[in-house]
């Protein structure tokens, strides 16, 4: 683990990524020599888990607040998430994104990049190949067009021009298949376990990823109207549609490098910024403080919504826990149960903190060893499942992947990841229209429902994304926000127009919100 990171420290320091004011310093770096000497066996696990820290904890908390799960504990904390709740997007609004992910993805391109790496260290090139796609997919999605031909030429470009979505989207694809070609050979240097974080030197785990990524880049382009995109579209559909559904992710795909309670840089990303502990004072961690579970989510998770009337759904007592500020100072709530806060409101007078629920038990309420060991969710077997049915459900070629099956092997991935019997829930939502199978006018829908539930708390851009594009699951604005809808991308960051201010496009915030030449194509 020490090894790990201290490789991570030295490759995040010397990344001299050319789209973060940071890494433009035109000064001789004195470790360029050091970095220039790491090998891709090297690189490969401080890149794997530098970058999903950010995913962890920036990507995966934007992505909770967008679609109504987590709330700000407006009994502790003064306007908690004002900004995430009135959509105040400037050019600072989560612009760690970005940075962190360029910055990740440089050190993919590294990897790529080091001279006769393609024959001497194959794999690792493949598997780097898969995550710069699988990162960068992310960027083009929430920002549109982005730099990508001159992006990681470090300080031999360090104002890189930017491409359009569309031919991102191109270059991604022609990654991910020279990925899946070296994967499929699984011949080559053999990758020694703590090489791989995630998948420790597994190449048919890797190859079930690749495929898995190209899927998810398809789905995307679902409702494109682009002509040429439609055309490449199908061209690469064509090439999946004999592929079975054990070509996909089939279990959770995790990380772990060794995380523990060594120090805080060693924990897991995710239990160090939103778990129940601080690991220095030993003391309730404010950011687990901070956030609550939304009224949104727990009254649909309690069959007190109108689409899911009086079916209780199980894995709401892992993924929150009520009453939480009770079960830890011993104070008695006004009502006991579930119950959550709404996005936007102010505190009523009325209510204690003690009658909220908090982070829950899976991942959140847990000791400071189990929580900072676990392993990381880089993708989860319920994400898979559920764009394996979006996928069937979309794309005719793709049917034999059986919408309804993977659906249902969503949901049931779902419930086996928080440690709860599905019971009779997927016959109790059966008749639920947007949320269960049979009833779904709108198939989309109910995939949409159950990737929402399924991904709150671990990767819930993915339901942002879909959400994007369908409008499922149907889901409020939080209170006192003046606008009609979520954004539909993120403004690029302060870091661009400081530094590469002769390249980004100039936006204004109102750019964000409606479909215009901004937009991610895919939206239109």
């Amino acid at each position: 683990m020490k090894k790990i990171l201290l490789s991570l420290s030295i490759i995040s320091l010397m990344g001299l990524q050319s789209c973060s004011r940071e890494y433009l310093d035109v000064n001789e770096n004195p470790n360029q020599a050091y970095n220039d000497q790491l090998t891709p066996r090297e690189r490969l696990a401080a890149a794997e888990t530098g970058i999903f820290a950010t995913q962890a904890v920036t990507v995966n908390r934007f992505g909770n607040l967008m679609m109504n799960a987590w709330a700000g504990n407006t009994y502790y904390f003064a306007s908690p998430f004002d900004d995430e709740f009135k959509f105040n997007l400037s050019s600072t609004f989560y612009n760690g994104i970005w940075d962190n992910y360029y910055r990740g993805i440089g050190n993919f391109q590294r990897i790529i990049d080091t001279p006769n790496a393609a024959t001497a260290y194959p794999n690792h090139v493949a598997i780097a190949r898969v995550l710069k796609t699988y990162y960068m997919q992310t960027i083009v999605d929430l920002y549109g067009n982005a730099p990508y031909t001159d992006a990681f030429k470090f300080q031999a470009n360090v104002t890189p021009k930017y491409d359009s979505d569309k031919s991102i989207y191109k270059a991604l694809l022609v990654d991910i298949n020279t990925a899946i070609n070296q994967l499929k050979l699984n011949s080559g240097t053999t990758l020694v376990a703590n090489e791989d974080p995630i998948l420790a030197g597994n190449l048919s785990g890797w190859l079930q990823v690749a495929y898995t990524v190209k899927l998810r880049l398809l789905v995307r382009m679902s409702k494109t109207t682009d002509a040429e995109m439609i055309a490449l579209r199908d061209a690469e559909l064509a090439t999946m549609s004999t592929l079975s559904t054990a070509n996909y992710i089939t279990t959770d795909v995790t990380i772990n490098p060794g995380y523990g309670t060594g120090s805080t840089a060693q924990q897991n990303p995710l239990y160090n910024a939103y778990g129940y502990l601080d690991l220095s004072s030993q003391d309730i961690k404010q950011n687990y403080r901070l956030i609550m579970a939304s009224d949104h989510i727990i009254k649909d998770m309690s069959g007190q919504s109108a689409r899911t009337s009086g079916v209780v759904d199980s894995r709401r007592g892992r993924m929150f826990y009520p009453n939480v500020w009770s079960a830890i100072y011993g104070n008695a709530p006004t009502t006991s149960g579930f119950f959550g806060i709404q996005q936007g409101s102010v505190k009523d007078y009325t209510r204690l903190e003690e009658d909220f629920a908090g982070l829950g038990q899976k991942n959140f309420v847990v000791s400071l060893a189990t929580g900072s060991a676990q392993p990381g969710i880089f993708f989860s077997a319920a994400e898979s499942k559920f764009l394996q049915s979006e996928a069937a459900v979309v794309f005719p070629s793709l049917s034999a992947l059986s919408a309804q099956t993977r659906f249902n092997e969503g949901v049931a991935a779902s419930f086996a990841y928080n440690g709860v019997a599905i019971g009779s829930y997927l016959t109790l939502i059966d008749s639920k229209p947007g949320v269960g199978w049979t009833a779904s006018t709108d198939k989309v829908a109910a995939i949409q429902y159950q990737r929402w539930i399924a991904l709150t708390n671990i990767n819930p851009v993915e339901t942002y994304f879909g959400y994007s594009k369908t409008g499922y699951p149907v889901t409020p604005l939080p209170l006192n926000n003046n606008s009609t809808r979520r954004p539909y991308r993120l403004i690029y960051p302060q870091s661009e127009y400081v530094a590469n201010s002769a390249n980004v496009p100039t936006m204004s915030k109102n750019d964000a919100f409606v479909i215009n030449g901004f937009t991610p194509f895919w939206m239109k």
